[in-house]
């Protein structure tokens, strides 16, 4: 009985490790969250780099506003 209680162990470890890995989670305990940082220019040349010339439209200058708020503020 002691070697199926130990299989059934390790399968059902195996199983929830395999299933963390899916949805992304790690099981090794929470995780620090990641540095928070702000979102720069596209380097010159790049093909995401925008035309100076070309005002944003009203919907670019709202998505422009959310992302260079502070993160926690809410619109």
């Amino acid at each position: 009985m002691r070697y199926v209680t130990r299989a059934l162990r390790e399968i059902y470890t195996s199983l929830s490790a395999a299933g963390w890995i899916w949805v992304g989670l790690h099981t090794t305990g929470p995780q620090a969250p990641a540095a928070a940082r702000r979102l720069t220019d596209p380097p010159a040349a790049h093909p995401e780099q925008l035309c100076p010339h070309i005002p944003l439209t009203r919907t670019e200058r709202a998505l422009q506003r959310r992302l260079m708020a502070p993160i926690g503020d809410k619109d």
